[in-house]
């Protein structure tokens, strides 16, 4: 009985296995046979639907973006030149008020500074007295000094006559030597005066002397006197003033900054590749002067100031590349103040036989994707002249052909696409005709924020602002915000940061 069961569950496991074998088979017949299924030649080439334009060959100016800030290359430290409480202050010495050339700005207490003046007067007085004094004693002096050589000469005459006739023997010797007595004794008189011209010459070099310090000692004293009162040396705007009425302020001291509003420039720094573009080619220490324009943002309301590049700065910074100052020339320069951040646009020559393309259309090295005549993509590598913004000057490439604007991951040479538009708009996206391709689209459109005019401004005032931040990592987050769709991760991280600040204030 028992071997009965067991044959009889061995047949029927072996006809389940075989009626199901049989019905695979049957159903991998039908599908091979099948009129609706697929054909024996393979699957049908997929195609990719890109946005495609044209290499026009055009003439274009490259413009280079920066970031900078004004400063004013005239500005004078108004400090205090006496020593002394402050009697008279203008109404106009206050923070931010222009002032005129000439302009009386404050005035130092002169009752000390005035006393030393007639003191130097009196002085100078004194001195001129005793210089007059001395030459009047030389006239005397050389008026007695003519009379002892007057004597002289007769008491020489009277030697000479007694010397005839003591020859005669009409007088003595006695006489005679009375005679040369006298021409010794009129000769020491002579000796006496000369010596005394020496003496008188010496005290009127004295005096001349005196005469000399004194007028310098009055000519400082009335410096000392003129410094009490302060007058603005050239027009301009103060800025960090601390005079106050009563004040005593000692000699030196700061009390105001003196600024011409007319005497700005912008200093920016720009990358090294930036920088040789600049330079003269005549003459490599120098720069071309290159028109700029300088854009202050006042919510909303540009400020846009036109100038002219000037030098480079002396130091090479080794984050930045270089530094670049500009002249501002054009009008509006009232408006900008020192340490006002801006935007600085820099127009470049013309370039000629080039090609702009979107920056997402290149790779790194400048390689693109042109559309064959089959529609299939070729690998391009063209040379990259300048990098702007969003978009890439490029030569020696093929004018006239059809070129992908965005390069994605999954496109290389060789595939096939359908292209979409021969001048479609930088921000257009791909439609997606496979799973792949619509979640790459997705992660594209994610990636990016539309912001206004408001929410932006914001932004970039606080990373103008943020102290933590190198000079670097400030211009590629400020060209990052001037995108028309800047990356989200970027502004979410930067709203949170200016919400922590905010709950700490």
């Amino acid at each position: 009985m028992q071997v009965l069961k067991r044959a009889l569950t061995g047949a029927l496991v072996t006809g389940i296995t075989l009626a199901l074998l049989g019905a695979g088979g049957w159903r991998l017949y039908v599908a091979a046979t099948s009129p609706d299924g697929p054909s024996r030649g393979g699957q049908r080439e997929r195609s990719y639907v890109v946005d495609a334009g044209v290499l026009e060959r055009q003439f274009h100016a490259p413009v280079i973006t920066a970031y900078g800030q004004v400063q004013a290359w005239t500005s004078l430290e108004i400090r205090a030149p006496a020593t002394g409480p402050v009697t008279e202050i203008s109404s106009n010495v206050r923070d931010g008020r222009s002032v005129q050339e000439g302009e009386l700005l404050f005035r130092i207490d002169p009752e000390i500074a005035g006393r030393r003046v007639t003191d130097a007067k009196a002085a100078l007085v004194q001195a001129e007295a005793e210089l007059a004094e001395a030459r009047q004693s030389r006239k005397h002096s050389e008026a007695e000094l003519e009379a002892a050589k007057a004597q002289a000469e007769v008491h020489r005459a009277d030697l000479a006559r007694k010397q005839t006739l003591h020859g005669k023997k009409l007088i003595t010797s006695s006489a005679l030597d009375e005679a040369r007595l006298s021409v010794s004794a009129a000769d020491q008189a002579i000796v006496a005066r000369e010596q005394a011209q020496l003496a008188l010459a010496g005290r009127i070099e004295k005096a001349e002397a005196g005469v000399n310090r004194a007028r310098i000692s009055l000519s400082d004293a009335e410096r000392g006197l003129a410094d009490t009162t302060y007058r603005a040396p050239f027009t301009g705007r103060l800025a960090d003033v601390t005079l106050t009425l009563g004040r005593r302020v000692s000699q030196n001291e700061k009390l105001a900054m003196l600024i011409d509003p007319a005497a700005l420039e912008v200093s920016f720094p720009i990358r090294n590749s930036d920088f040789g573009n600049l330079v003269d080619p005549d003459k490599v220490e120098k720069l071309q002067p290159l028109a700029i324009k300088a854009r202050l943002d006042l919510a909303g309301r540009d400020v846009v100031v036109d100038g002219v590049l000037d030098r480079p700065s002396a130091i090479a910074s080794v984050q930045a590349g270089r530094t670049v100052y500009a002249r501002l020339t054009g009008e509006g320069t009232g408006a900008l103040r020192p340490g006002d951040f801006v935007t600085v646009t820099i127009s470049e020559p013309q370039l000629a036989d080039v090609a702009v393309i979107p920056a997402d259309a290149a790779t790194v090295d400048g390689r693109i994707l042109l559309i064959g005549a089959d529609s299939r993509l070729v690998d391009h590598a063209a040379r990259i002249l300048r990098r702007e913004a969003d978009t890439l000057v490029v030569a020696d490439v093929p004018f006239g052909t059809r070129y992908v604007r965005r390069r994605l991951p999954y496109l290389a040479g060789g595939i096939k696409v359908t292209p979409r538009g021969s001048a479609a708009p930088e921000a257009t996206r791909p439609v997606a005709t496979t799973p792949a391709q619509a979640n790459a689209s997705e992660t594209a459109e994610a990636d990016g924020i539309t912001l206004d005019d408001s929410r932006r401004s914001a932004l970039r005032s606080y990373v103008a602002a943020d102290t933590s931040l190198s000079d670097e990592r400030r211009q590629k987050i400020l060209g990052e915000l001037m995108k028309s769709t800047p990356s989200r991760r970027l502004i979410e991280r930067l709203e949170r940061r200016i919400a922590r600040a905010e709950g700490r204030s």
